[in-house]
C-alpha cells in the first residue's frame, strides 16, 4: 500500500517522460568558446514544446571522462500538470570541478543530454582550428566594476572591481551563525567566463582596533563560476548551488533600462583604446574621429525598447545612428547596439557594448578579407 502512493506522488507531481519532449530546437555553446582544457560552462538553449521544460531543473555531470559528458536533471520544480505551451529555456553546466578532477583529452567534446526521455548529442570543438581566429569576431565581454545583486538571495551580493586583466569577485554572503562576511576570489574574465578558488580571511585586526599587523590567514571556502550575459549582468554559481542571475546596482543612470538600453548614450565620448592590424582597416580613425558626439533621437515602445541616437563630429557633421534594442535573425534582441552608417544599411559599421554609463567597447561589424584583426576599441565619456 505505502508503494502504491509513493507511485501515485510521483505520477501526480511529476508527468515523466512525455512523447513531446525533444531538443529538435537547441544550440549548445561553450564560454569560453575554446577552453582546450581549462574549465568551461556548458550553455544548452532553445525552445521546449511545453511548460516543463530543463531550464527550471538542476542540471547534473553524471560523468565524465574527458572525452565524453553526461548531463542528466536533478528535479527541483514539480509540476502538477504539463501545458503544451512552447517554453524558451536556459541551462548552464559548470564544468569547473569536473575538468578539475579529469582534463580534457581530445580537441573535441562529446555531449549527451538526457531529459523527459529525450536525448541531445552535440560535438563541440575545445581547441580552435588553425584557419579560424580563435579571438572570435567580437570582443570578450567584461563585467563592470562595481555591486551586483540578485532578488533569489535577499541581503547576498557580489563586488566586482578589476584592474588590467585581474578580475577580483568578492561575495557577500553569511556564515551558520547569520553573521555577514566578504569572501575573496582573483581570476581573469575568458570570453565573459570566470572561474577563481573562494577563500576566506580571518586573523585580521578588527575595524576600530589599532592596527598590529598581524598574520591573516586564507582559507578555502569552495569555488565560484560567472558567466557574464553582459557587463551589467551576471550569471553566478558559488559551489553545488545553481547559477543565479545578478545584475549591477544602478547609480545616476539616466535611464535604467534592460540590456544595452541600461544607459542613455548621449554625449561626447573619446576613443581610448584603438587596436587591430592592417591599417587602414584596423585604424577606428579612419572610421570615425577621436572625439564625436552621441544625440538621443527616440526611444520606440515594444519588446525589446529600442533606442535610436544621432552620431556626428564635434562639430555636428553626421556620421551615422547608434540603434540599441534591434533583434537579430531569429527574432531575439540584440545583446549589443549597432553603429549604421550611410555606405551600408545591411550590415553596422560597430558593433558597440555598452559597459556602463561611461565605457563604450567597439568592434568592426563588417566582413573582413584582409588577414589581419578588424578594428576593436573603447570611448570613454566626456561630459
Amino acid at each position: 500500500m505505502k508503494w502504491t502512493k509513493l507511485l501515485l506522488l510521483n505520477l501526480v507531481f511529476w508527468p515523466g517522460p512525455a512523447l513531446w519532449a525533444n531538443f529538435s530546437d537547441s544550440l549548445v555553446t561553450l564560454h569560453p568558446p575554446f577552453p582546450v582544457s581549462a574549465p568551461f560552462i556548458i550553455e544548452i538553449a532553445g525552445t521546449w514544446p511545453s511548460d516543463c521544460h530543463p531550464g527550471e531543473q538542476k542540471p547534473v555531470v553524471r560523468s565524465f571522462d574527458g572525452q565524453t559528458v553526461q548531463i542528466e536533471f536533478e528535479i527541483i520544480v514539480f509540476h502538477v500538470v504539463c501545458n503544451d505551451v512552447a517554453t524558451d529555456y536556459r541551462v548552464l553546466v559548470d564544468m569547473n570541478e569536473a575538468v578539475q578532477a579529469t582534463p580534457p583529452v581530445a580537441d573535441t567534446l562529446d555531449i549527451l543530454v538526457e531529459f523527459q526521455g529525450a536525448t541531445l548529442t552535440w560535438k563541440a570543438r575545445l581547441s580552435c582550428r588553425p584557419e579560424i581566429d580563435c579571438a572570435g569576431p567580437r570582443m570578450a565581454k567584461l563585467p563592470e566594476r562595481g555591486l551586483f545583486t540578485t532578488p533569489e538571495r535577499k541581503d547576498e551580493g557580489l563586488l566586482v572591481a578589476r584592474q588590467n586583466d585581474v578580475t577580483v569577485v568578492y561575495p557577500l554572503v553569511y556564515d551558520e551563525t547569520g553573521r555577514g562576511e566578504w569572501l575573496i576570489s582573483v581570476g581573469q574574465v575568458d570570453t565573459g567566463s570566470f572561474f577563481s578558488e573562494l577563500f576566506r580571511s580571518s586573523g585580521g585586526d578588527c575595524f576600530d582596533c589599532e592596527a598590529s599587523n598581524p598574520q591573516t590567514e586564507l582559507t578555502s571556502a569552495g569555488h565560484i563560476s560567472v558567466l557574464v550575459d553582459d557587463p551589467g549582468t551576471l550569471q553566478v554559481k558559488v559551489n553545488d548551488r545553481l547559477f543565479l542571475p545578478y545584475t549591477k546596482m544602478v547609480y545616476g543612470y539616466k535611464g535604467p533600462l534592460a540590456g544595452p538600453l541600461r544607459a542613455d548614450l548621449g554625449g561626447r565620448w573619446a576613443l581610448r583604446e584603438n587596436q587591430g592590424t592592417d591599417p587602414p582597416l584596423g585604424d577606428i580613425t579612419a572610421l570615425i574621429p577621436p572625439a564625436f558626439d552621441i544625440t538621443m533621437q527616440s526611444i520606440s515602445p515594444g519588446d525589446p525598447v529600442q533606442a535610436t541616437y544621432l552620431v556626428t563630429t564635434v562639430t555636428g557633421e553626421e556620421l551615422g545612428q547608434v540603434v540599441c534594442g534591434s533583434l537579430d535573425k531569429g527574432g531575439k534582441p540584440l545583446d549589443h547596439c549597432e553603429f549604421i552608417d550611410e555606405t551600408d544599411q545591411l550590415e553596422p559599421l560597430f558593433r558597440v557594448y555598452p559597459e556602463g554609463p561611461s565605457s563604450l567597447a567597439l568592434e568592426y561589424g563588417r566582413a573582413v578579407i584582409a588577414v589581419g584583426i578588424p578594428p576593436r576599441g573603447k570611448a570613454v565619456r566626456l561630459d
